[in-house]
């Protein structure tokens, strides 16, 4: 237990913008722990939009846009912009139409290019849309994918851990890959059942739903890792970054498709 709350920590403070000023050992059982905890992250993210969403739309006249944009936006900061980041990095690499190698360099680059900046308004206005209509649906589902899209998208990474090679030896992405274990992935498994539990206590719709998001997840998981080994040689941490961010996009757009199914 005291390591899985080491792990919890670890990931909060290298995934999340929550201040936790605690000195963790950086040894593998530790990453083990952050990786099986990725997902928890994402949760964590999304309950302080929830809340403010909540709030203002109850004792505010604020509308159901201004709700979506305040989501959207402290769902961004809850994660520091860290996987922005890479999604802005890993687009104008993509876009440079260069050889493997010079696309690694562009997304060590640290200035921005305009296809980064075109894709990241693209990505932010494209969700913002879905947001909105989940939240013109019904609040509860909206509420449901607060929580369920950034746990989800940060489980694919479980999976690129487990199964997608390294584009290079070094930095964040092959420092908790070299952690990962076969015990991780069946944890993080158990992270999804335990979800999937809660979402049959509170109602067995959100059960359909979450099996669709799963269905895509699993599909998002194929469609970065051809990306990954095609355009880039394997993974690297801005490529996990730009799965986070274009996965919660289109679970969130898989999401509303899944409504018009479970509730007609």
């Amino acid at each position: 237990m005291k390591l899985y709350i080491q792990g919890l920590i670890l990931a909060i403070q290298f995934f999340s913008v929550f201040p936790v000023k605690q000195v963790i050992p950086m040894e593998k059982k530790q990453l083990r722990g952050a990786i099986i905890s990725l997902p928890w992250v994402g949760i964590m993210i999304g309950v302080f939009p929830l809340m403010s969403a909540w709030v203002f739309l109850e004792y505010t006249p604020m509308s159901t846009f201004g709700a979506a944009g305040l989501t959207m936006a402290f769902s961004i900061i809850g994660s520091g912009g860290i996987h922005l980041d890479g999604w802005m990095d890993t687009s104008d690499a993509y876009f440079s139409y260069q050889p493997k190698e010079k696309r690694l360099a562009i997304m060590e680059d640290p200035r921005t290019g305009a296809f980064g900046v075109i894709s990241v308004i693209g990505l932010l206005f494209l969700r913002f849309i879905f947001i909105h209509e989940m939240l013109v649906v019904s609040f509860f589902t909206f509420a449901f994918g607060v929580l369920a899209v950034p746990f989800l998208s940060r489980l694919v990474l479980v999976f690129h851990f487990a199964w997608t090679p390294l584009a290079k030896e070094k930095g964040l992405s092959h420092w908790f890959a070299s952690a990962y274990s076969v015990g991780v992935l069946w944890a993080n498994l158990g992270n999804f059942i335990v979800l999937g539990a809660v979402a049959v206590l509170i109602d067995t719709d959100l059960l359909y739903m979450l099996a669709f998001l799963f269905i895509a997840a699993a599909g998002l998981y194929t469609m970065s890792r051809s990306i990954a080994l095609q355009s880039f040689g394997g993974m690297t941490g801005d490529v996990l970054g730009a799965t986070v961010e274009g996965g919660e996009t289109f679970l969130w757009i898989v999401l509303w498709i899944s409504t018009l199914f479970v509730m007609g």
